[in-house]
């Protein structure tokens, strides 16, 4: 080797030397992601694009989490699976999880976005005329059994004063109920108000609908739970991911085209991007938004009238406040 050539030194000696001096001047090696198991109301659907966006853009990453998406199969069955330890949070709808905090479940509501249920009667318009609850003693009602679907026709007789036995319920899954409507086999379909108007208007037909939330019955929409061991062990980890969802949200309501257009990219999402935008805009139209400083704050007076209303149809008999079953501890600032 000529005099004054460089003598490259091995690649184990060049990283030695860099940790040490990375050491010595105080900056401490990368920290590996935090895991947080993220559970799904349901299978894909478009509102779930801004958990997805969250994780494409980094947002979880940013706040040092790193976040698995499993899809649900029902809220009631999230809301189970969360409180045996399954998973850390879970998007739900908050009506269900009460239901199950109320039977002493190990869960806790830290959030609620969506403070006015979609729960609802839809038909389409020139078969059926849905003008108040005594207009659907008459036409055929399709109803999924279990879930918030039934939980909600449950609550809506009570607070209505119409005996269910007074309804024409036929008992449909989700996938039957919905072609039954549009065959003509049923009149009217309970379910959540944004999936089923896009549906029909997917049709080029309009929708009837019978928002409940319109005629006093104090149901709660979407929102997040925790399980309580893990609230309490990574109290930090659950301020980041609604910082980092709400992130989300807001970048899908900012474009829902682009959020669809990339969900599908990503998943199996059934419908046209048309009828998914339909959907997303619906479903946030009932929503505070992302953009809101109020953002899944939760109050003392919807807690109240939503749990005293599950007392009084028998879905809990705990005499646990209403105080017990959430909290705003976590909320982005």
């Amino acid at each position: 080797m000529k005099p004054g050539q460089f003598r490259p030194a091995s690649t184990g000696i060049l990283l030695g030397t860099m940790v040490a001096l990375l050491l010595h001047i105080g900056v401490a090696p990368l920290r590996a992601a935090e895991p947080v198991r993220l559970l799904l109301d349901w299978s894909w659907l478009p509102y779930h694009s801004p958990f997805l966006i969250a994780k494409a853009r980094g947002f979880y990453q940013a706040e040092g989490l790193d976040v698995d998406i499993e899809q649900g199969r029902g809220s009631a069955s999230s809301a189970e699976i969360l409180s045996q330890g399954g998973f850390d949070i879970s998007h739900l709808n908050v009506t269900n999880a009460a239901q199950l905090i109320g039977k002493d479940a190990p869960i806790t509501v830290v959030a609620i976005y969506q403070h006015k249920s979609g729960a609802s009667f839809i038909g389409i318009k020139g078969h059926v005329t849905l003008t108040d609850p005594q207009s659907l003693i008459g036409p055929r009602i399709g109803s999924t059994p279990g879930g918030s679907d039934g939980l909600s026709l449950k609550i809506f007789t009570a607070v209505s004063h119409i005996p269910e036995s007074r309804l024409n319920i036929v008992s449909l899954d989700t996938t039957a109920k919905t072609a039954a409507l549009f065959s003509g086999t049923l009149d009217v379909v309970s379910g959540d108000a944004p999936a089923y108007e896009a549906y029909v208007r997917a049709t080029g037909q309009q929708p009837e609908t019978l928002l409940l939330s319109n005629y006093d019955v104090p149901l709660i929409g979407f929102g997040f739970a925790v399980n309580n061991s893990f609230m309490k062990a990574h109290p930090d980890a659950i301020r980041k991911f609604l910082v980092a969802t709400r992130r989300g949200f807001a970048a899908a309501a900012q474009d829902p085209h682009a959020a669809c257009v990339f969900m599908r990219s990503e998943v199996h999402l059934a419908g046209t991007d048309a009828r998914c935008v339909d959907y997303f805009n619906n479903l946030m139209a009932l929503s505070t938004s992302p953009t809101d400083p109020s953002w899944g704050l939760q109050t003392a007076d919807e807690w109240q009238r939503l749990v005293s209303t599950l007392q009084s149809v028998g879905e809990i008999s705990s005499n646990r406040p209403a105080s017990e079953y959430y909290t705003n501890e976590f909320l982005p600032q």
